[in-house]
């Protein structure tokens, strides 16, 4: 089955996506995969009408929606949308959307950025050795043109694509698979005057 297109997000459906707490409960469908408006109240602290209707939100501009594979009666699961979602900050501020742009962007990078800092500080704890040596942390700097940088991106995406076909039908508790989280950040560093 061929994976989702990615989502483009606009002005508009960006609207249904700028707010913390649907930041946060996308997130955790993202990383952690389908769960209920109560699993997602618990995680967050928040009431499952609180939770419920930010979710009828997020559903109603496309970014999640009903899992039917799972859940019996009025136990409603919720999923990603497939394919993931992107936004260009650039085209949104133009547009008169940079703030809320700025909101989404910065409540998901406070996200990895607490999962990155949790296993550089304990996490590694909390695993089998196996698991902890097959991680790796590491940082390289290379001198790139934007159209070079744009390809890097590209096939880092690829990479990570080709993954997703390969282990998306893997059910939680199947096997001994983890969530593993794949961090990748490519930018321009700023100050790039000194040789």
């Amino acid at each position: 089955m061929p994976e989702a297109p990615r989502r483009h997000i606009d002005a508009t459906t960006l609207r249904g996506l700028a707010h913390p707490l649907r930041v946060q409960l996308y997130d955790a469908l993202v990383t952690f995969g389908p769960a209920t408006a109560t699993m997602l109240a618990g995680r967050f602290g928040e009431s499952t009408g609180s939770t419920s209707y930010h979710l009828r939100q997020l559903a109603k501009h496309g970014f999640v929606e009903e899992d039917p594979g799972r859940g019996a009666g009025r136990e409603r699961y919720w999923r990603a949308y497939p394919g993931g979602s992107q936004l260009d900050s650039y085209e949104l501020a133009e547009g008169g959307s940079g703030e809320a742009a700025s909101l989404v962007v910065g409540e998901l990078q406070r996200a990895q950025s607490a999962r990155l800092e949790h296993w550089l500080s304990v996490g590694y704890l909390q695993v089998p050795r196996e698991w902890g040596q097959a991680t790796i942390n590491s940082t390289a700097h290379l001198r790139l043109l934007p159209d070079e940088l744009a390809s890097l991106g590209a096939e880092l995406t690829a990479v990570l694509d080709a993954w997703h076909e390969r282990v998306d039908s893997r059910e939680p508790g199947a096997d001994d698979a983890r969530i593993v989280e794949v961090q990748i950040h490519t930018f321009p560093v700023a100050a790039q005057d000194v040789p």
